[in-house]
């Protein structure tokens, strides 16, 4: 009787719930008593840290081994000022995980990197060598350039930063990409504020599908103005953008007809002809004579 009511409890059964059923038996629980060690405390800790350090390298570049490192990280609530600790001036000063801090760098360095800090002022006055700040994955963060020593700032997959510099002339470069509200100032213009992030460019370029975190923009001071562009890439892979090329196109095109221009003036002037070259050649027929002056039929010159 009992096997017969099993029968029918298994009839009734659909045919997912036997699968699952199924695939449930087959899942082997891991034996806690044969599993591998894990680490915990100081040996955990410990192997944190040199993650953290295997990946502070990678982004320091191939040269990171050289290179003394002045790491700032984790800081809480910290108000510093880094100057005389620092004695290598070959050194790269790290910002990572610190959050609401105030940093005030007059040591002289050779790079300075920001990384996943949040709410943080940072002040450089010092001289930075390679005039490159890079900062990535920061929040709420105020960046303040108070000397003519940054000629690039990079700034990556970053939501509210303020900058400011201390005059027009400081400002350089900034290159960003997956930026949310980046806000300029000049303290030296107290109503000044330019407003730029990736909403704003996909209003700027509308024709386009921006990615946030492929797309590149550079935001620099043109004739006088401040000025956001996205950075295109040439076919060389030179990075340039849609204006400069154009321009450059422009100017290469008007320095080709200037230097044509001279070289026939210059060879007139001793009786030499230069001939048609650079010159828009007359509409001619196969069988007419070519417009080049050669006096074969066009089809056998210079239709070839």
């Amino acid at each position: 009787m009992s096997t017969t009511k099993d029968a029918n409890t298994t009839t009734n059964k659909t045919k997912e719930q036997i699968e699952q059923e199924v695939i449930a038996d087959s899942v082997i629980t891991a034996d806690a008593n044969k599993s591998l060690p894990q680490p915990k405390g100081e040996e955990s800790i410990k192997m944190k840290e040199s993650l953290e350090d295997k990946k502070a390298d990678a982004n320091l570049g191939s040269g990171a081994k050289d290179q003394e490192v002045y790491f700032v990280k984790d800081s809480n609530g910290e108000t510093k000022e880094i100057g005389k600790e620092i004695t290598n001036h070959k050194t790269t000063l790290y910002f990572k995980g610190c959050k609401d801090g105030v940093f005030t760098v007059s040591a002289r360095v050779t790079k300075i990197m920001i990384e996943a800090c949040q709410r943080c002022t940072f002040n450089f006055k010092g001289r930075i060598f390679t005039n490159t700040i890079e900062a990535w994955k920061t929040v709420d963060c105020k960046v303040n350039i108070l000397n003519d020593q940054v000629k690039t700032l990079q700034v990556d997959m970053t939501s509210r930063m303020s900058i400011t510099f201390d005059t027009r002339d400081s400002l350089h470069s900034i290159i960003w990409s997956g930026v949310n509200d980046m806000k300029l100032y000049f303290a030296d213009e107290a109503d000044f504020e330019h407003h730029t992030g990736f909403e704003q460019m996909k209003a700027v370029y509308p024709e386009q599908e921006l990615s946030f975190t492929v797309d590149q923009f550079t935001t620099r001071i043109i004739k006088g103005v401040l000025t956001t562009e996205q950075i295109i890439r040439l076919a060389n892979g030179y990075p340039s953008t849609e204006r400069e090329a154009s321009e450059f196109d422009a100017n290469e095109e008007l320095n080709k007809k200037r230097a044509e221009e001279f070289i026939r003036k210059r060879l007139a002037e001793n009786g030499i002809s230069l001939g048609t070259i650079g010159m828009k050649k007359p509409e001619a027929g196969r069988n007419d004579a070519c417009p080049c002056g050669s006096g074969k039929k066009y089809k056998k010159c210079c239709s070839k």
